[in-house]
């Protein structure tokens, strides 16, 4: 990892007076997530997540001049047809600096495109206040990576983030047969191992470092107070259920003459085990449970799931959405659905369960261990056996029998969520961030 830090770092020093400068008192975020940069320097992202960019950018006030987000630039195309991204602009104190085109090929990263992204990193990187990072999955493409191995070198003050526990993905991927014997190894012998020591050096080199999970802070934290667990949520308490909309939703869940109706949005991508869930719903209908399912949001496994359902013969009953907008579009369609389920072939932290606890909508989930503690804190997960459809489908008609138990997870889901807005958690990482990252004393 030294060898690596100097190696980079030298990279991007070489260039440095190349390289333009930012304000000494620049928030700086790293994240793999793409956004689309517009002509005007304002710039495209994830809604969900640009209202979490809103919030910290507010919560952070006169400690920093800017926001400088990092981030992989967006093809055109993506950008033109995802309907789910909001523009942020300098005027929301938030400026986007793009690091290589998220379809890079592994060769144009490191020849094309770690060049200028080094020199680039190493000159924002070098004035920050803050550099706020997380784990580099990506190791062909290592750019969170060079992010913390330059701000780790400058000693930086750094927040490092992981969000989800990869150790058992292997694994998983191997007995589900979805991975090659050689895929298998590479990941056991060389990827695994090098995220692991990314989070062995962050709780030694970094000064705040949250997991988003609490066998990660057991693990890695070893008691280390600077070390935290963080739920990862993006609902805002206005958008929780009121008193008096949760008493008609409750009302609304007692009754049995509806169809048991599921739900499933997000990216339909191939680890979301969106077709196991498909499978389940066909082995409810087969068992005499009229279960229905809509699945919202776009991604490149669609075609699939589609000729799946038409095989199986259940477009009456599985519907397909695209994304829509955060927020209010998206809650108008999960309003007339009993429940949320999720069965994701590795672990996975995925806002949307606690969006669907905010709207009134219990979970149905595979027990990996994201969704036990869920399960656990909150007593509105209905864990099932990974990765068993049959096990789903056991959930499904024993709810669409009892009505009573969708009504009281309900319930504790609303309360769950209540007591677990952004601002919340962004409120004790902002203590965190101040007692711990920029060392600002607690207000009497």
């Amino acid at each position: 990892m030294h060898i690596i830090a100097s190696s980079f770092t030298l990279i991007a020093a070489n260039s440095y007076r190349h390289a333009k400068t930012v304000p000494s008192k620049a928030y700086v975020i790293a994240v793999p997530v793409a956004a689309y940069r517009l002509a005007d320097g304002s710039f495209a992202i994830e809604d969900a997540f640009s209202h979490h960019l809103k919030e910290l950018r507010s919560q952070l006030g006169q400690h920093v001049d800017k926001i400088i987000l990092i981030a992989p630039e967006m093809s055109r195309a993506d950008f033109d047809k995802s309907p789910s991204l909001s523009i942020l602009t300098a005027i929301d104190g938030i400026v986007m600096l793009p690091t290589y085109p998220e379809n890079a090929s592994v060769p144009d990263f490191w020849l094309r495109h770690m060049p200028r992204m080094a020199r680039m990193l190493y000159s924002t990187i070098s004035q920050a206040s803050v550099v706020h990072s997380s784990l580099s999955s990506d190791t062909w493409r290592p750019m969170m990576l060079l992010v913390n191995v330059i701000a780790w070198s400058l000693t930086k003050r750094v927040m490092f983030v992981v969000d989800i526990d990869f150790r058992r993905n292997t694994w998983r991927f191997r007995h589900l047969g979805l991975w090659s014997r050689k895929n298998y190894l590479t990941n056991r012998l060389f990827h695994d191992p090098l995220r692991w020591l990314q989070i062995w050096f962050a709780v030694r080199l970094s000064r705040l470092v949250l997991l988003k999970s609490p066998e990660l802070v057991r693990d890695f934290g070893k008691g280390r107070p600077r070390v935290k667990n963080l739920l990862n949520v993006v609902h805002s308490a206005e958008q929780v259920l009121s008193k008096g909309e949760t008493e008609e939703r409750l009302a609304w869940l007692h009754d049995k003459a509806r169809p048991l109706h599921l739900a499933y949005f997000g990216r339909i991508v191939l680890y979301k085990g969106i077709d196991l869930a498909i499978e389940a719903v066909r082995l409810a209908r087969a068992r005499g449970s009229d279960v229905r399912l809509t699945i919202i949001g776009d991604g490149p496994q669609l075609p699939d799931l589609q000729h799946q359902v038409a095989e199986a013969r259940l477009t009456d009953a599985i519907t397909f959405l695209p994304a829509v907008k955060y927020g209010a579009p998206l809650f108008e369609l999960l309003s007339d659905c009993h429940a949320c389920v999720a069965s994701p072939l590795v672990e996975d932290t995925p806002r949307c369960a606690f969006d669907a606890m905010a709207r009134g909508l219990p979970i149905v989930a595979f027990d990996i261990d994201y969704f036990k503690g869920l399960a656990e804190m909150s007593g509105a997960v209905t864990t099932t056996t990974w990765p068993s459809p049959e096990g789903l489908a056991d959930a499904f008609v024993a709810l669409d029998d009892d009505r009573s138990i969708l009504a009281e997870q309900a319930g504790r889901a609303i309360a769950f969520a209540r007591d677990n807005t952004q601002q919340i958690w962004m409120e004790r990482r902002q203590a965190w961030l101040m007692e711990y990252v920029l060392n600002v004393p607690p207000k009497a």
